[in-house]
Formats: structure tokens, C-alpha cells, sequence
């Protein structure tokens, strides 16, 4: 227990540096954890650029089309962009749909 105050200096000597060091931890976890999210995000981007190129073979194509299924977090957009194995070609409709939805979560519920 603490009796005196040279206790508490003690503890406090003892516990001060282990309170530092774990929020820088959590701080370069969670700044790792946010360069993990925008590579994966630049993968995908990079994925998804190569599936609509009017280049390219077959093959790299279908490839790519196979790595989707690596990125379930976007299964929503890839859902709306490609029906029933094919890219949809109402680029607009469907651009400005995903804005509308975008804005939509943005706002957030009314309250």
C-alpha cells in the first residue's frame, strides 16, 4: 500500500512511464491498422481498374475477377457494379444511386 508519499512518487515513477507506453501502442497500432486499410483499398482500386480496361487478356481479367473475392468488405459496390457477370453499363444511374447512398449514411440518422 501507499503509506508515505515517497510511495506515491515510487508508484507514480513506476506507473507513468507504463501509462506512455501503452498509448504509444495504441498509437502505432492503430496508425499501422490505417496504412493496412488504404494498401488494401489501393489493391482493390488497382483491381478493379484492371477488370475495366478495355486491355488486357482474358486471363488477367479473370484473375482479378477471382482476387475479388479477397475484399468482401466491398461486396456491396462490387455487387452494383457487376449483374449477373456483367459490368453494369449505366454508369451514371448508378454512380449517382451510390452518391445518393453515400450522402445518405454520411448524415447519419435524423435524430
Amino acid at each position: 500500500m501507499i503509506a508515505t508519499w515517497q510511495d506515491a512518487i515510487a508508484w507514480g515513477v513506476l506507473v507513468l512511464p507504463l501509462i506512455v507506453l501503452a498509448w504509444a501502442a495504441m498509437w502505432f497500432v492503430n496508425v499501422q491498422a490505417e496504412r493496412n486499410r488504404y494498401e488494401r483499398y489501393q489493391r482493390f482500386h488497382t483491381i478493379m481498374e484492371q477488370l475495366g480496361s478495355k486491355d488486357g487478356s482474358t486471363a488477367d481479367k479473370m484473375a482479378a475477377a477471382y482476387e475479388l473475392r479477397n475484399y468482401r468488405e466491398y461486396a456491396d459496390v462490387i455487387s452494383k457494379i457487376f449483374a449477373n457477370g456483367h459490368v453494369r453499363t449505366d454508369a451514371n444511374d448508378m454512380l449517382q444511386a451510390q452518391l445518393k447512398e453515400t450522402l445518405k449514411y454520411v448524415r447519419g440518422p435524423k435524430t
